[in-house]
């Protein structure tokens, strides 16, 4: 199936929110205006129908003229069909608004996230993230779903104003004056509802924080009796949410009123005025009939605008959250364009090339080229933080790939040649072959299928694909929630070895299986990972024995290096860390 590229939406203006929702409507400034060219058609369209109406009494009505009565009918009948067919045009470009900013803005935190990369936990609560897909995006195409409807009412409020001025100058100076005091006691309204709006928001984005902590860990908290603790705060912090929630009910709830409220009285008046003056024979009675229809119609741009207004204070809070995220940075700085060629940054060329030197001065740790390094921490706490260093998920140290600083090579090329797995890696939900992507197979002309089925053999993971009737096909749902820790494990194991990438960095990827699992990933480990880079922060003797060569550290620095064995019987330190002070 040929792959269409999804345009790019451009880099946005993120200094306010107001300006972030100008940009977004110059980037789809011609669905705009054509919805904003079919709501005018629209809604002046609709306002002329009273007038029609008092002059087909006046000319045909009251005269008893027939000919006059079928003139106006046809014409009224002609504003009927302009109405359906701006009506429809008009919605189909109010979607179109609404699906293109949300969409654009999705492009825009779903492409940034991946730039921020390891930071993002650091900087933003993953509920804050969810509740931008959930709520944010989706009120910021509603606001702009607004937008087409919101300048048609406008104009016809513009055009009624007109035609109520020319005929009668006492109705067209209170439609003038009264109309926009309307709006801005409505709009009065938008300030404390914004307000109430963004604490509601935030509140929200902390209650999803949690519900995603709980879920994650619900395996542990009943293990450890943390059950009703945890669901004690849940329950404190959903209070507060449904609390806040009424109290932006209530401001909703008095715009919905004043909506209503306000229009119908103004509707009221404007009849009582031509009713009044209809009697005293200022006016005929097409006129009243018109003035009459016109009042009434002016309830519907008013009760539009309302509901417009209160759309758009949605959106603007949304924005806001936004852009929040489209400004975190990522803590690692990119080098400056050109300052690392090819050859610098140690690129492999043929495939049988072996891998550049992965190597940590701080702590004198060095990969073995095309081979497997295990390393043994005497504190298995400084493992992590290690392994983190020598990806460059922490701007720690001075690590080299080939002998060029890590922070010399630009990032996104160094994540493609380095990679980090570690046991809280995050499992998506998708069917095992999607899981087992090997976009990173050394040959292009490689099966993926056959890579992924060689990526699970190397990781034990075949009971895993056989457990489902659709074998590589089955489902995984999200986090892995369907399957067991250790083959959670196994599949996480398997999709950074179907990654295939030059250098890659395990942290105890064997913690959660038997001894006997155990044992054939440590001998297919290393065979499939023969003539590329791999390091295993572990402490596990099967891995360790049949690794090429094992470090062993103390205080964060090398202080024995070799086989195993050999390890066993020369380095106490090294005997104790493996054996846990049993012999």
């Amino acid at each position: 199936m040929k792959k269409f590229p999804v345009p790019d939406p451009g880099r946005p203006d993120t200094r306010s929110a107001t300006r972030y929702l100008f940009w977004l409507a110059r980037n789809q400034w011609h669905s705009i205006a054509l919805g904003a060219f079919w709501g005018v058609c629209w809604m002046v369209t609709l306002a002329l129908v009273p007038a029609v109406l008092g002059k087909a009494i006046d000319a045909g009505i009251a005269v008893r003229n027939p000919h006059e009565l079928l003139r106006w009918s046809m014409v009224d009948l002609l504003l009927g069909t302009i109405a359906a067919v701006a009506g429809v045009n008009r919605h189909r470009n109010a979607m179109a608004n609404n699906f293109s900013s949300s969409y654009r803005s999705a492009q825009l935190v779903t492409r940034h996230i991946p730039k921020v990369g390891a930071t993002l936990p650091k900087l933003v609560t993953g509920g804050d993230v969810v509740a931008i897909g959930i709520t944010d995006i989706t009120s910021i195409g509603t606001g702009f779903q607004e937008v087409p409807i919101t300048i048609g009412a406008i104009s016809s409020i513009i055009v009624v104003s007109v035609i109520m001025l020319t005929a009668s100058i006492p109705l067209g100076l209170t439609v003038i004056l009264g109309v926009p005091g309307l709006m801005v006691g409505t709009a009065a309204l938008m300030k404390p509802l914004r307000k109430r709006q963004e604490h509601y928001r935030e509140l929200q984005a902390d209650l999803t924080t949690r519900a995603t902590d709980i879920a994650a860990g619900l395996r542990v908290l009943r293990g450890i009796g943390g059950e009703q603790a945890f669901a004690e705060a849940y329950r404190t912090t959903s209070q507060a949410v449904r609390a806040s929630g009424v109290r932006v009910a209530r401001v909703e709830s008095l715009f919905d009123a004043v909506q209503v409220l306000a229009p119908g009285a103004f509707a009221a008046l404007v009849t009582w005025m031509a009713a009044t003056f209809a009697v005293e024979h200022e006016i005929t009675v097409g006129s009243l009939v018109a003035f009459y229809g016109y009042a009434i119609f002016l309830s519907m741009p008013l009760s539009i605008f309302g509901g417009a207004a209160n759309q758009m204070t949605g959106a603007y809070v949304a924005a806001g959250r936004i852009i929040k995220v489209l400004r975190l940075e990522s803590e690692f700085a990119e080098p400056a364009a050109g300052s690392v060629d090819s050859a610098d940054a140690g690129d492999v060329g043929p495939e049988t090339a072996a891998p550049p030197l992965l190597a940590d001065g701080a702590s004198g740790l060095t990969s073995v080229p095309g081979g497997l390094l295990a390393v043994v921490c005497a504190d298995s706490a400084e493992a992590g933080p290690l392994a983190e260093r020598l990806a460059r998920f922490a701007d720690t140290g001075s690590p080299t790939l080939g002998g060029v600083p890590l922070a010399e090579i630009p990032l996104a090329r160094l994540r493609s040649r380095i990679l980090l797995a570690r046991n809280d890696d995050r499992l998506f939900r998708g069917s095992l072959r999607t899981q087992l992507s090997s976009a990173g197979a050394r040959s292009e002309s490689a099966d993926p299928l056959e890579a992924a089925r060689r990526a699970v053999h190397a990781a034990g993971a075949e009971d895993i694909v056989e457990q489902f009737e659709d074998g590589l096909d089955g489902m995984i749902e999200d986090a892995g929630r369907n399957l067991s820790g250790g083959q959670q494990q196994r599949l996480r194991l398997a999709r950074v070895l179907a990654a295939d990438p030059e250098t890659l960095i395990l942290v105890e990827p064997t913690s959660a299986v038997d001894a006997h699992t155990e044992s054939r990933i440590a001998d297919r480990l290393a065979r499939y990972r023969a003539g590329r880079s791999t390091i295993v922060f572990t402490s596990s003797p099967l891995l360790l024995d049949r690794a090429d060569s094992v470090s062993y550290l103390e205080a964060g620095a090398v202080v024995a290096s070799g086989k195993h064995r050999q390890l066993l019987d020369d380095c106490a330190g090294y005997r104790a860390a493996v054996t846990r002070g049993e012999d």
